[in-house]
């Protein structure tokens, strides 16, 4: 379940016997595991992250372990409730080292000691730039302070899970949606294809892959600041890849290895036209397996494609690898080079290309590179096949299960059992007498 924002609320007494608003609303990154996007906002604070000069796009707020901020990236954050007079991060590393809070560019109020870079100043957005190195985050702390005399509260949209995954051939179950504000909540799709949503904010997945990012927003009123919340929805089937005795061109394939009672694939490299090679790196399961079933949304599957002398090797992003004779490290390229594919007994191949062949593993990395020769506590690969027919999905629901009966009045209120008038459970409309 994914968590939601915590808020501090604090009422101050200023000399002049007004009232002052002041939050301080922490940004887990943990509460926002799921998938790749470059803004996260809720309850109009804003975390967005421009790519800048960076050579590896923009970074991710989405990664669920910590907010990643690339070198060259800028990172804007931003408030709609108020002017921001704090930023607090708390980092993975010190200082200026590799992912700490002194890879920050220098800029005035921002300062940092150990793994916390603290920003003090007043401002409504404040950019942020990964100059040395790559910025990782745990949690961001925003301190927002109102104007004086200002009593208004948050508007408190939420939805009860930022992001959902769903997988098709299963009952789609969607998050219920709350507010605290009285004004009118609008909610709009950007990818009506995939997850449609209702004027009382009901999310529903159409059977169709994809990506969609659910808005709810409210106006400001007399009472409640303006507000929004999002809700990203990711539809998708399950991949069955079964473990290959032989090779059969024009078929897809993950790169395995089996090592220290673990089972690992490779990723494609991430494509870089400046710098057009790399390792190929590797996600991991326990346990020594024959089948892996991978979410359609991740395509890390290489393509075999026949040629003269062998197999040219395609990733899922259209590049074909080949080894250059002299670097342990893949290069990619357009043109569709021959690999040797030779099985051995034990299930592994020896994949070659240029008198190189592939291993995985080398000394104590997880990665896969070509080598001349055989390297330390490395081990040759696997080739597990796309079974089509196990990938394949049968009986697609889409059926929104029912949530709770918790009641609401037009305005979106929580009511109780006994009030009278129209009420609204799970989505729909009632007369209750």
């Amino acid at each position: 379940m994914v968590k939601t924002l915590r808020y501090a609320f604090m009422a101050m007494l200023m000399l002049v016997c007004s009232t002052a608003f002041a939050g301080v609303i922490t940004l887990n990154a943990t509460d926002f595991a799921g998938g790749e996007t470059a803004t996260v906002t809720q309850d109009g604070i804003t975390l967005s992250i421009d790519k800048g000069t960076s050579t590896s796009g923009a970074g991710n707020l989405y990664n669920g372990q910590q907010f990643r901020i690339f070198k060259g990236n800028i990172l804007t954050v931003s408030s709609t409730v108020g002017n921001i007079t704090q930023i607090v991060f708390t980092c993975t590393a010190n200082n200026t080292t590799k992912y700490g809070p002194g890879c920050f560019a220098a800029q005035d109020g921002y300062s940092y000691e150990g793994k916390i870079g603290t920003w003090v100043g007043n401002a409504t957005a404040v950019n942020f730039t990964a100059e040395s190195n790559q910025v990782r985050a745990t949690t961001i702390e925003v301190t927002v302070s109102g104007e004086a005399g200002s009593t208004k509260k948050a508007a408190g949209l939420k939805f009860s899970e930022t992001t959902v995954n769903y997988e098709l051939g299963t009952t789609f179950t969607a998050p219920t949606f709350t507010k605290e504000t009285t004004a009118a909540v609008k909610f709009v799709s950007d990818n009506e294809e995939v997850a449609t949503v209702n004027a009382e904010g009901v999310i529903a997945a159409t059977g169709k892959e994809g990506k969609a990012v659910i808005t709810a927003s409210a106006e400001e009123n007399d009472d409640f600041n303006a507000g929004t919340a999002t809700c990203t929805v990711y539809v998708y089937h399950m991949n069955v890849y079964k473990k290959a005795t032989a090779v059969e061109a024009g078929k897809d394939y993950l790169i395995v290895a089996q090592r220290d009672e673990k089972t690992y694939y490779a990723t494609p490299v991430k494509y870089n036209a400046e710098k057009p090679y790399g390792y190929l790196n590797s996600f991991k399961v326990d346990g020594i397996v024959d089948e892996l079933k991978i979410k359609s949304s991740y395509n890390d599957a290489f393509t075999f494609e026949g040629v003269e002398g062998g197999y040219a090797i395609k990733d899922a992003n259209g590049y074909y690898l080949y080894s250059d004779g002299s670097h342990a490290s893949f290069q990619l390229g357009d043109e569709a080079k021959a690999w040797t594919v030779e099985p051995a007994e034990n299930g592994t191949f020896t994949i070659t290309n240029n008198g190189q062949f592939m291993q995985f593993g080398n000394s104590t990395y997880t990665t896969f590179g070509a080598w001349t020769e055989a390297q330390e506590n490395a081990v040759k690969p696997m080739l597990f096949v796309l079974d089509d027919a196990a990938s394949s999905i049968n009986g697609v629901q889409t059926t929104v299960k029912p949530q709770s009966n918790v009641r609401y009045n037009i305005a979106g209120q929580r009511v109780a059992a006994d009030y009278k008038g129209i009420v609204i459970i799970n989505g729909k409309k009632y007369l209750q007498k």
